[in-house]
């Protein structure tokens, strides 16, 4: 039977650090003085990210149980220019030069190729050289919705390991499937869910952010992204990866021991993405391979649409070669990668900033 925890952050952060690392054993019980750690938060956003007072709380705990070999790596979208620009905007450069952490760019590290046991659809996968450079691995995800999985947790924050090329990889080759052989590649020590503010409505990025002051912690990444669905209000076939998550790993849900506080207490539904409700009944999307950058930047640009769009228009995203569809309306590529023949109208950018499809379809 595996542990859960979910405590408040309310009215301090390493207090309730503490509480939930105790209700699954402690720290000690699986992190040691002489293990190198790497912590993976989820920066890929402006406005909702892996709250750094958390992280700086969790560093100076590790730090009072004399775990002093640590390392803070993450890569967001686009390439390793704008990675930089997340870790300085959100504060997280100046938490590592404070406590003199390495702050490792993934967008610009080296590769290796593991193995995946298990396998659903990769038998090997690319992965930042990181994940083997460091005995534990603390992952700290934000709970969000998304518009692709349902939710981003645990299992969806590992996406962030991936090399540049292989997270295309991945989107062509079956998202749900490729994050499950993702969660059973990468060694994940301790999962611990950011609960404090979180996203709803849209996401990864553009949604609704309100607080909800809660923090989950658990060793199995699928038994801790179960719980934390559950309060976000999800059933288990909702959230595909998670769902073939625990089929392969044969993960009872009903033996999850949850401590702290009861689940069914701070239960908070969130509100789906509905991508129905956002793309205009007019606009066809034709989506090949494109990344989840890309594919939220163009749901992100119909929220600027102050006014009914009336004409019809094809948009055209993805990597992939696309034939253009005989039908009337404009034809738009969206996104650097994509790359069609007889286009109207061209938007550039990786991802494209949500305002130019607007500009440009006025």
């Amino acid at each position: 039977m595996g542990r859960v925890s979910i405590v408040k952050t309310e009215p301090d952060l390493k207090q309730a650090l503490h509480r939930a690392l105790e209700f699954i054993g402690g720290i000690g019980s699986f992190i040691g003085s002489e293990d190198s750690v790497l912590l993976k938060p989820n920066l890929n956003d402006f406005d909702c990210i892996t709250n750094p007072g958390l992280v700086e709380a969790l560093i100076t705990y590790l730090f009072d149980n004399n775990i002093k070999k640590l390392m803070i790596a993450e890569s967001t979208f686009g390439n390793h220019h704008i990675t930089e620009k997340h870790f300085r905007h959100s504060g997280y450069y100046d938490i590592c030069k404070k406590y003199d952490i390495p702050l490792v760019n993934l967008n610009k590290s080296g590769s290796i190729e593991m193995k995946v046991p298990n396998p659903l659809i990769f038998n090997t996968i690319h992965l930042a050289k990181e994940v083997r450079e460091v005995t534990k691995i603390i992952n700290i995800p934000v709970m969000k919705v998304h518009y692709a999985t349902g939710v981003t947790l645990g299992l969806k924050n590992l996406k962030g390991f991936l090399t540049p090329d292989e997270k295309k990889h991945f989107h062509a080759a079956g998202l749900d499937k490729g994050i499950v052989d993702l969660g059973n590649t990468i060694p994940v020590d301790l999962t611990l869910i950011d609960g404090i503010n979180c996203m709803e409505r849209m996401g990864p990025k553009g949604g609704d952010v309100f607080y909800l002051g809660l923090l989950l912690a658990g060793r199995n990444i699928g038994e801790t992204d179960y719980i934390a669905s559950k309060i976000m209000g999800y059933d288990l076939h909702e959230v595909k990866h998670l769902s073939y998550f625990m089929t392969v790993n044969k993960v009872d849900v009903n033996n999850i021991q949850v401590c702290g506080e009861k689940c069914e207490n701070v239960i908070r539904r969130f509100l789906k993405v509905k991508t129905d409700m956002i793309i205009p009944k007019n606009i066809r999307i034709y989506n090949h391979n494109a990344c989840s950058a890309c594919m939220n930047a163009l749901l992100l640009s119909f929220r600027f649409f102050k006014e009914e769009f009336v004409n019809d228009a094809d948009i055209y995203i993805g990597s992939e070669q696309a034939e253009i569809k005989e039908s009337p309306g404009i034809k738009v590529a969206f996104g650097n990668c994509c790359t069609i023949p007889g286009a109207h109208v061209t938007i550039k950018g990786c991802p494209p900033y949500p305002l130019l499809l607007v500009e440009k379809l006025k």
